[in-house]
């Protein structure tokens, strides 16, 4: 067989059925406000939407465990930045669920959000990192104010107060 008879056209049409996205043009997809972190917490990626939820655009890589400006707790009380969901994550290995808390822009306003923080590891399942998307939570009796009580709702101090997330900071 004589191989100067092929023709090779790399460029052809289809020539990207091996291709794969990366997985910042995966997360780009998704309308969802979303962000990564690296194993310590430093933000490595966020799209649009978690821009806009935030009010602004943190600069990567000093930003740490969230792209918010302000965090809160349900009830009005500060939320460090040190004990936010993602941080709680990446330190403990576990993730909190179904926990609403509040966020700050730069303007003032507030807005009251669910996170859904991941811990990202490799194949020998050593952390790598962390994922988090944000729902938000539209009702307008939170998105003014958080000075009362979630009704129905776990805070994030009341699960750690439980023994739920433990952080050792």
């Amino acid at each position: 067989m004589d191989t100067d008879d092929f023709a090779y056209d790399f460029d052809a049409p289809d020539s990207d059925w091996n291709y794969e996205p990366s997985r910042a043009d995966l997360f780009r997809q998704i309308d969802a406000p979303l962000y990564t972190t690296d194993s310590d917490g430093w933000l490595t990626y966020y799209n649009d939407a978690a821009a806009q939820l935030w009010g602004f655009r943190p600069v990567l890589g000093k930003a740490r465990w969230c792209g918010s400006w302000r965090l809160f707790e349900a009830d009005g009380r500060p939320l460090p930045h040190d004990l936010s969901p993602m941080a709680v994550t990446l330190r403990e290995g576990r993730a909190p669920r179904g926990i609403q808390i509040g966020l700050e822009r730069p303007d003032g306003s507030r807005m009251a959000f669910m996170p859904y923080p991941t811990a990202l590891r490799d194949n020998r399942g050593a952390l790598v990192g962390g994922c988090s998307i944000l729902l938000k939570v539209e009702r307008p009796s939170l998105r003014v104010s958080f000075r009362s009580p979630l009704q129905g709702r776990p805070t994030l101090r009341a699960a750690q107060l439980a023994g739920m997330h433990r952080c050792s900071a």
